[in-house]
C-alpha cells in the first residue's frame, strides 16, 4: 500500500511541477503583451482568500500538468526525438555495460525458454518489479524523465509563441535559439534519467530472485 501511494505521489509531484511551470510561462506571457501588469495580477489574487488559493492553486496545476503530459510525450516522440536526436546524451559506458550485464544475467538464468526468444527483458522484469512492488527507485528516474521532458516541450512552445509575438526579426530569432538552448538542455536532461530505469529494474529483479533462493536454500536445510 506504502509503495502504491509513494507511486502516485511522484506522478502528482510531476504534474504539479509541470502546471506550475507552465502557469509561470503563461503568466510572463500575459504580463509582457497585456492588458495586465504584474501589479495588476498580485493585487487581483490578493484579493482572494489564502484558503481558497491554497486548495484551488494545486488542483489546478496538478490538472494542468495532466493535459501537457499526453502533449508533451507526443511531441517528445514524433518531432523532438528526430530533430533534436543530435543532442541526446549517449549512455554512459559504464552504465551501459551494467544494463548489458545485468540483461544477459536474466535472459540466460531466468528466462527459461524464453531466454532465447526474448531479446530485451526490460519490459518482462518491469511488470514484475511493479506487480510485487519490489522498488519504486525506477519510479522516481521516470518521473524525473517526465518532468523534464515537459520541460522540453514546454521551452518549445514558449520560443515559438515568442518568436510570433515578436515585433522585430532580431527578437523572433533570439527567442528561438533560448528556446532551441533551453529544449536541448532539458531533452538531454531527461534522456539521462531515462537510461537510468531498466539498471534500476534490473537490480530490483535480480535482487528479488537471489533472495528467494536463499530462502529456498535455507528451507531445504
Amino acid at each position: 500500500m506504502i509503495e502504491k501511494v509513494r507511486v502516485s505521489l511522484w506522478d502528482i509531484f510531476t504534474f504539479f511541477m509541470t502546471g506550475l511551470l507552465a502557469s509561470a510561462a503563461t503568466t510572463a506571457f500575459v504580463v509582457y503583451v497585456g492588458p495586465w501588469t504584474a501589479g495588476d495580477l498580485l493585487s487581483g489574487l490578493s484579493k482572494v482568500p489564502a484558503s481558497i488559493t491554497l486548495v484551488v492553486a494545486p488542483l489546478v496545476f496538478t490538472l494542468l500538468g495532466m493535459l501537457i503530459e499526453p502533449l508533451a510525450n507526443y511531441v517528445d516522440r514524433y518531432i523532438l526525438k528526430y530533430v533534436l536526436g543530435w543532442a541526446t546524451t549517449p549512455k554512459a559506458r559504464t552504465r551501459e555495460a551494467e544494463e548489458n550485464l545485468l540483461k544477459e544475467e536474466i535472459r540466460a538464468r531466468y528466462l527459461g525458454d524464453l531466454g532465447g526468444k526474448i531479446d530485451n527483458p526490460y519490459q518482462l522484469c518491469k511488470d514484475y518489479v511493479e506487480h510485487k512492488q519490489l522498488s519504486t527507485t525506477f519510479m522516481v528516474f521516470l518521473a524525473r524523465y517526465g518532468f523534464y521532458r515537459n520541460c522540453a516541450f514546454i521551452s518549445v512552445a514558449a520560443g515559438v509563441a515568442a518568436a510570433l509575438i515578436s515585433t522585430t526579426a532580431c527578437g523572433a530569432i533570439s527567442s528561438l535559439i533560448i528556446s532551441l538552448v533551453a529544449t536541448v538542455i532539458f531533452r538531454r536532461r531527461a534522456e539521462e534519467f531515462y537510461s537510468y530505469q531498466a539498471p534500476a529494474i534490473y537490480r530490483a529483479f535480480l535482487l528479488d530472485k537471489v533472495a528467494w533462493k536463499i530462502q529456498e536454500r535455507e528451507g531445504a536445510t
